[in-house]
C-alpha cells in the first residue's frame, strides 16, 4: 500500500509507550495471527515489549462479546486485525474503552471515526491480506525483511499470492529450497515445505482455536527465522493434532463427490460433514480450487449452522450473497455473515438454514 495510506497505523504505534496497555484482537485465521504477531514485533521493537493481551473474539462472531469487553476494560490501546467489526462497535469502543486503530482488508459498512487502514477505501475491488499490510506498516520501522517470512505464511492462507507476488519473489532469496518451482496460489499452498508451515498454523480449523491462535502467536513470536520454526514447544503442539485433523479432512474429501447436492444449473454444490473439527472451509476451499466456476457451500451442523462458501472465479460476490440469503428473521436470533468475493461464510440456528438455502440458489 501507498505510505499515505499506512499513515494513520505508522501514527497509532509510534505513539504508544511502555505504560500503555495493549490488546490485539485479531482473526481466526493464519492471516489474522500472522498480522498480529507482525504488530506485536512492531511494538517491542518501539516499546521494549510486544501487545500485553493477544487473542481471537471469544465467538466466533463478527461482534464483540461480553467477555471480549470485560478484557479490554484495562486497556488503553486496542488494535483491531484482519476483523471487520462494524463502524458503530468500533467508535463504540473507542470512546468507552480504549484507542482504537483497524487494519483490515475486508468490506466494511462505512469508515469509522478512528485510525483505520484499509485498502478498500481507495479501491473497493482491492485485495490484499491483512498480513501484507501489516507487512508494509513494518516497512516503516526497518522491519520488512526480518518479518516477511511471517506476512508469507499469512497471505497463503488468505488466497492473496495473486496480488503479493513481489513478497514471494523476495522469500525465493532466503528460502528457494521451502518454496515450489512456480510461485502460484495452489503451489504454495500444497506443494511446498513453506505451504505445509502455514497450514500447520492456521488455527482456524481447530476445536480450540484459542488456544491454538495463542500456541501459534508463541510460535511465531519466538522464532527470529522460518528455519527455526520446529525447535518450539508451541509448534510441535499444534503439529501433533494439525495431523489429527487431517485425517477427518481426508475422509471429508472421500465422502464429497458421494454425499454432496448439486444444482447443474445454478453450478452450486450443497455438502453437509460431521466433524469435532472446524473442516468447512478447508473443504470448501479444497473444492472450489478443482471447479473455479462452481459455487461450494460446505455446511456443518451443531448448536448452530455454520457455512463456508467459496468460489475461486469471482463470477459471484459470496460475502453479499451470503448476508443477503439469511432470512430477516434469524437476523434477530444472532445470524450472521460475510467475508469476500470469492470466500464467505454464515452461521444461523438450525431452523433458518433451509430457507437459508432456497434464498442463496434464488439469488445467483
Amino acid at each position: 500500500m501507498e505510505s499515505e495510506s499506512l499513515e494513520p497505523a505508522v501514527e497509532y504505534l509510534k505513539n504508544i509507550d511502555e505504560d500503555d496497555q495493549v490488546a490485539i484482537i485479531h482473526h481466526w485465521d493464519m492471516d489474522g495471527t500472522s498480522s498480529s504477531v507482525i504488530i506485536s514485533k512492531i511494538l517491542e521493537k518501539l516499546r521494549g515489549c510486544p501487545a500485553d493481551e493477544v487473542t481471537i473474539p471469544a465467538k466466533r462472531a463478527y461482534h464483540l462479546s461480553d467477555e471480549d469487553r470485560q478484557m479490554l476494560e484495562d486497556k488503553t490501546k486496542i488494535l483491531i486485525l484482519d476483523f471487520n467489526l462494524a463502524a458503530d462497535e468500533l467508535e463504540d469502543l473507542n470512546e468507552n474503552y480504549g484507542d482504537v486503530l483497524v487494519v483490515d482488508h475486508h468490506n466494511f459498512d462505512r469508515v469509522p471515526d478512528v485510525p483505520f487502514v484499509n485498502p478498500r477505501e481507495a479501491d473497493a475491488d482491492a485485495y490484499v491480506p491483512c498480513s501484507k499490510i501489516c507487512l508494509d506498516i513494518a516497512s516503516n520501522f526497518g522491519l520488512e525483511d526480518d518479518l516477511r517470512w511471517i506476512a508469507g505464511l499469512g497471505v497463503i492462507q488468505d488466497f492473496g499470492v495473486s496480488s503479493c507476488k513481489d513478497l514471494f519473489e523476495d522469500l525465493e532469496e532466503d528460502y528457494e529450497a521451502y518454496l515450489p518451482e512456480t510461485l502460484e496460489q495452489q503451489e504454495l499452498a500444497k506443494n511446498c515445505e513453506y505451504g505445509r508451515y502455514s497450514s500447520v498454523l492456521n488455527i482456524k480449523p481447530y476445536r480450540d482455536s484459542a488456544h491454538f491462535a495463542k500456541l501459534a502467536y508463541q510460535a511465531l513470536m519466538s522464532s527470529n527465522d522460518l528455519k527455526e520454526l520446529e525447535a518450539q514447544e508451541a509448534y510441535r503442539k499444534i503439529y501433533e493434532v494439525y495431523l489429527e485433523m487431517q485425517d477427518e479432512f481426508n475422509i471429508a474429501v472421500e465422502d464429497y463427490d458421494e454425499d454432496r447436492e448439486i444444482d447443474r444449473q445454478k453450478m452450486v454444490i450443497f455438502f453437509e460433514l460431521e466433524s469435532d473439527f472446524h473442516i468447512t472451509s478447508s473443504i470448501a476451499t479444497n473444492m472450489s480450487a478443482k471447479t473455479p466456476e462452481w459455487i461450494h457451500l460446505v455446511v456443518q451442523r451443531g448448536e448452530e449452522i455454520n457455512v463456508s462458501a467459496r468460489c475461486q472465479s469471482g463470477r459471484v460476490d459470496l460475502g453479499e450473497l451470503m448476508q443477503e440469503a439469511l432470512p430477516e428473521e434469524s437476523l434477530e436470533d444472532g445470524a450472521e455473515a460475510g467475508g469476500h468475493r470469492k470466500a464467505a461464510g454464515a452461521s444461523m440456528q438450525p431452523e433458518y438454514y433451509e430457507e437459508f438455502k432456497d434464498n442463496f440458489k434464488h439469488l445467483i
